[in-house]
C-alpha cells in the first residue's frame, strides 16, 4: 500500500464548518500518532519520518469507508529542512501545504494508501478557514 506522511501544525476545527468529519475512500486509511486534542512535537514527527526505533507507534488507524475527524494541516515552513532530512534518512514520501488545506482534500488528492497524520491533532477554538 503507498504511504505518504503529510507534515505540518494541525489541529480540528469544529466551529462554523458544515461538516467536521470526512469518510476515509475505499483503498485508503488514515494513520493518527496523537489523540484529538493533543499535540505532536517535532521531535516525534522527525523520528516518525526517519522511521527511528524510538518514533512514537500510531494511536488509531482510521480504516476504508469510516469516518475521521476533517483535520486541517496548516504550514510549517519552519520545520520542512528537518522533515526532509528525516523522511530522506528514513525513505519516506512527505508533504508539506503552503496554506491550510483539509484532510479530505489531501485523501481527495492522495486517497489510494496509507495517509499519516503528521502534525498536532489540537481542537480549534476560532473558525478555520
Amino acid at each position: 500500500m503507498p504511504e505518504i506522511y503529510v507534515c505540518g501544525h494541525g489541529g480540528w476545527g469544529t466551529i462554523g464548518r458544515p461538516s467536521v468529519f470526512t469518510t476515509v475512500p475505499a483503498g485508503a486509511e488514515v494513520v493518527l500518532y496523537t489523540e484529538i486534542g493533543s499535540v505532536l512535537y517535532v521531535s516525534q514527527a522527525v523520528e516518525i519520518l526517519s522511521r527511528s526505533g524510538n518514533a512514537p507507534r500510531p494511536v488509531r488507524t482510521i480504516g476504508s469507508r469510516r469516518q475521521c475527524p476533517d483535520l486541517t494541516l496548516y504550514p510549517a515552513q519552519e520545520f520542512w529542512n528537518d522533515f526532509g532530512r528525516a523522511a530522506t534518512q528514513g525513505g519516506t514520501q512527505w508533504l508539506a501545504v503552503a496554506q491550510p488545506t483539509s484532510l479530505s482534500s489531501i485523501l481527495r488528492r492522495y486517497g489510494l494508501g496509507r495517509v499519516h497524520w503528521i502534525a498536532c491533532g489540537v481542537r480549534e477554538l476560532r473558525k478555520t478557514p
